[in-house]
């Protein structure tokens, strides 16, 4: 294994890990304070860890064609259920917006929503430095990317939450908007890896 592609596979290994931490993270504080944006935040990262996982076990064995139908079944199923999260936070957005659900923002909601965009900031400048080795690498930081997106929403949600009650549910809408976007990205990316056969060999598709 060649040294881009031994980074890469680390890179894969903390996305996981970050994945996982900043998503349970999110999703309890979410469902504790009944924050929205949050408890969405936390999905979309979880959503994550089983892309990170196949993107892996692709790199350990070279990026060739060894996995790769398992890779696209995966990003597929990912899109799916990232425009259905897309859905149901946009619903529960509208529906705190109608019902003046307001839920206050703490110091530990601004903790999280800034340690999530220091940490998704640093894994995406990381990734995108080596995005050019392979479309799927070229893929994973896109995906980073929308997680960095994410978090930059959050953050500025959590800050104007300090002066807008409202501000959680126009978080979550807007949230809901860049996910049904990111989903609908992934699922043309896939069809496209289907149509040029999945060389594996870098070949730009």
């Amino acid at each position: 294994m060649t040294a881009d592609l031994t980074r890469s596979l680390r890179l894969t290994r903390v996305t996981v890990l970050a994945a996982l931490l900043l998503g349970s993270a999110a999703l309890w504080l979410g469902w504790s304070q009944g924050a929205l944006a949050l408890g969405g935040f936390g999905v979309a990262c979880l959503l994550q860890v089983a892309p990170a996982l196949s993107l892996g076990a692709r790199i350990g064995g070279g990026l060739g064609n060894e996995g790769l139908e398992r890779d696209r079944v995966t990003l597929r199923a990912t899109a799916h259920l990232l425009r259905l999260l897309a859905l149901g936070l946009a619903g529960v957005g509208l529906l705190a917006l109608r019902g003046e659900w307001m839920p206050s923002a703490d110091a530990a909601t601004r903790g999280l929503a800034l340690a999530a965009l220091v940490l998704l900031g640093f894994l995406w400048v990381a990734k995108r430095g080596l995005a050019g080795l392979h479309p799927a690498l070229e893929l994973d930081a896109a995906r980073s990317r929308v997680l960095l997106e994410l978090a930059v929403l959050l953050a500025a949600g959590t800050l104007l939450g300090l002066w807008v009650p409202w501000a959680d549910a126009l978080t979550a809408l807007a949230l809901a908007l860049r996910l049904f976007f990111a989903g609908q990205g992934l699922a043309k990316a896939t069809t496209l890896q289907a149509a040029c056969g999945g060389c594996g060999t870098g070949c730009g598709c």
